[in-house]
C-alpha cells in the first residue's frame, strides 16, 4: 500500500522528560524535516494532559496557539490522579488509524503501553516508526518500529 501522508503524533509528556539536557526540539523544523525525509505531507498532532486543578499555564497556552495557527492538531485530555491516562489511549488509537490508511505513522514517545498498537497496525500492513530522544524508549518500542531516527542525530531540528 502506497503512503498518502506521514503523520507524526507526538507525546509531549515524553517530549518534556527526554528532552532534558538533550536539547529542545523545534516542533515545526521536525515536521519539515519528516516531509522532507518521507518525501510527502506531514501531519502532525501533539498529544497532552492538563490538570483540571491548574489549568494551563500561560506559557504552555501560547505554545498551543503557535502550534495551531501553524497546522498542528493540539489533542489535550484532562489527567486524573495526576496521570494521563487518556493520553496514551488516544495515542494508541490514532496509530492504528492512520496506520491502517496507508499513512506512515512517526510516533515520539518511549512508553511500551504503545506495543499492542504497534503490533496490530504492522500485522495489517502499516508502517510505524520512531522519532525520539536517545533516552527512555523502551526496547520493545524500538524493535518494533520499521526504522528509529534520533532528535540529536539532526542537531538543525534543535533549538
Amino acid at each position: 500500500m502506497a503512503q498518502t501522508e506521514t503523520i507524526w503524533l507526538v507525546d509531549v509528556g515524553y517530549i518534556t522528560r527526554a528532552s532534558r539536557g538533550r536539547g529542545k526540539i523545534d516542533y515545526l523544523k521536525v515536521r519539515a524535516f519528516l516531509e522532507k525525509r518521507f518525501d510527502n505531507p506531514c501531519g502532525t498532532i501533539i498529544f497532552n494532559g492538563v490538570d483540571k486543578h491548574y489549568g494551563i499555564d500561560h506559557g504552555l497556552k501560547q505554545f498551543y496557539h503557535t502550534m495551531e495557527q501553524s497546522g498542528v492538531v493540539v489533542k489535550l485530555y484532562e489527567m486524573e490522579g495526576g496521570a494521563q491516562k487518556q493520553v496514551d489511549v488516544a495515542i494508541a488509537s490514532y496509530i492504528v488509524y492512520y496506520a491502517m490508511k496507508g499513512n506512515l505513522v512517526v510516533l515520539s514517545t518511549g512508553d511500551r503501553d504503545f506495543v499492542p498498537a504497534i503490533q496490530l497496525a504492522s500485522n495489517q500492513g502499516g508502517a510505524v516508526a520512531l522519532m525520539t530522544y536517545d533516552f527512555g524508549v523502551h526496547g520493545d518500542l524500538i524493535n518494533l518500529a520499521r526504522e528509529r531516527l534520533l532528535f540529536e542525530s539532526f542537531p538543525e531540528i534543535l533549538r
